[in-house]
């Protein structure tokens, strides 16, 4: 018995030792670098916060995000084939050669052409704003479009909303009674949970936000600049 005990102790002291060691042994894990978009870039993908944060999107806002998880892709497929008008089994080319077609020529209408009489124009204008903001950086992420156009239609949004409202505070309740006046009328909502004005309250309130701690306007989304009548370029 003393004998087995003894045998015991010395295996659980080697087994101990060898993990410590193991532990102190083995090369440092380096963390993976979530680096979000800066500038611009962070500015347009900004407006979007509500609808990603509804449909658990990860990494939305990092520069080193290049693709969806499997069950976000299957998710939002539906969604965005819903959102496009667009049938259920349409192959990834399909949808790919319809937005080369038609989102840099019809982007700005998405949500506002069948507007009702009773509908508020600015309400419904940040609505589409954000929903807008959504599709094409996931619609890039599921590789649908390619990243220069993306960021083409990205920052045409974002200019739009910071030249139709006065601040984030503005843009939110506006964005608050567009959602809730849209889905009045019956029509789906599969991209987002609901928004309310306690929400806005909450953004506020809460230093990680984007809205509300990002300068309004900010860095303009597109600067002209001014050239030499010469100039051919």
């Amino acid at each position: 018995m003393y004998l087995l005990l003894t045998l015991l102790g010395v295996v659980l002291t080697f087994w101990w030792m060898y993990f410590v060691l193991q532990k102190f042994l083995r090369p440092p894990q380096i963390p993976e670098v979530r680096r979000p978009f800066q500038g611009r870039k962070q500015w347009a993908l900004a407006l979007a916060q509500p609808m990603v944060e509804a449909a658990g999107v990860e990494g939305f806002f990092e520069v080193t995000t290049d693709g969806l998880t499997k069950e976000t892709r299957a998710r939002l497929r539906t969604a965005f084939l819903h959102y496009m008008e667009f049938r259920a089994n349409a192959s990834d080319e399909e949808i790919r050669q319809r937005l080369k077609a038609t989102l840099e020529t019809a982007w700005f209408r998405a949500d506002l052409r069948n507007l009702q009489p009773t509908d508020d124009p600015a309400a419904a204008l940040a609505f589409a704003c954000v929903r807008m903001a959504f599709f094409v950086r996931n619609a890039t992420l599921l590789g649908w479009i390619d990243a220069t156009t993306a960021w083409r239609v990205l920052l045409l949004n974002a200019q739009r909303a910071q030249d139709c409202f006065t601040g984030w505070a503005h843009f939110a309740r506006a964005y608050c009674a567009g959602r809730q006046q849209w889905i009045s009328a019956y029509r789906a909502d599969l991209l987002g949970g609901n928004f309310t004005r306690t929400d806005v309250q909450r953004y506020r309130d809460t230093p990680a936000s984007l809205w509300f701690n990002l300068p309004w306007p900010g860095q303009p989304a597109f600067s002209l600049e001014r050239r030499s009548p010469h100039s051919i370029s």
